[in-house]
């Protein structure tokens, strides 16, 4: 018989991404290791509730201390309402071994975006690891500089939540991977304060991989429901069982 001769690597891709848009609208919640409600219900939970604006919210005890004091009862004591000023900067890994995963990483972005009810929400993406440029859309056609989104875009009040594999799907272990994830990690702590990590492989899938290395540089989380909970809570600044869970 005739022997065929394998597709290039970008056709392949073509062809995954083809037949995940196609047959996307057949998926349902089921096939996915978090549903969107949950993943819209654990965005609510990244807050950094902030009193600003017209003083329009009744202080009780402020109220009650005043009028003690004064013995009779005055105006009441009112003060600006909380607004939610948690910035989020959603990194996603994109192409290549992340193809099977586009429709999860779609979900999480759009469920940031229209259900987190976030102070702001960047979403940026990338192939394999963070270099030179981080780019506002899928295609990698609208980037900016890295340099440039650490210095004005971050800020003490972002949290950065990065979706990757860090080559756990592959297997193998790349230095390179690893060193240039390191350089571009220790550039974000030095802006920031909290960074977590989603990977949609399995943690047994992790070792012997750059996703074991990376994994100790910042909290990693496997997708599911518990493991997203334990990111959000983590950029909250709480405390999760994410050491529990690598001993």
């Amino acid at each position: 018989p005739a022997s065929v001769s394998p597709l290039p690597n970008q056709d392949v891709i073509q062809l995954v991404k083809s037949f995940l848009q196609a047959t996307s609208k057949y998926f349902s919640d089921e096939f996915l290791p978090v549903t969107n409600r949950q993943m819209k219900q654990t965005w609510r939970y990244l807050r950094r509730p902030v009193r600003e604006g017209k003083a329009t919210e009744l202080d009780v005890e402020a109220t009650i201390r005043h009028n003690a004091n004064q013995g009779i009862l005055l105006n009441p004591v009112v003060i600006p309402a909380k607004k939610n000023r948690a910035e989020l900067l959603l990194l996603i890994d994109q192409d290549g071994s992340m193809v099977p995963f586009h429709g999860l990483s779609h979900r999480l972005a759009e469920t940031a975006l229209r259900g987190g009810r976030l102070g702001r929400t960047g979403i940026y993406y990338f192939h394999n690891c963070p270099v030179e440029y981080l780019y506002r859309d899928n295609y990698h056609q609208q980037g900016e500089l890295v340099n440039d989104i650490i210095t004005y875009v971050c800020s003490r009040r972002t949290a950065v939540l990065i979706f990757s594999d860090a080559g756990a799907a592959r297997g193998g272990y790349s230095d390179e991977r690893y060193q240039l994830t390191q350089e571009f990690l220790t550039r974000l702590q030095q802006r920031v304060d909290y960074i977590a990590w989603l990977n949609p492989m399995p943690k047994k899938r992790w070792f012997d991989t750059a996703a074991g290395e990376i994994s100790s540089l910042v909290p990693m989380f496997e997708v599911s429901k518990p493991g997203l909970q334990d990111a959000i809570s983590l950029l909250r600044g709480r405390p999760t069982n994410f050491e529990g869970r690598r001993k």
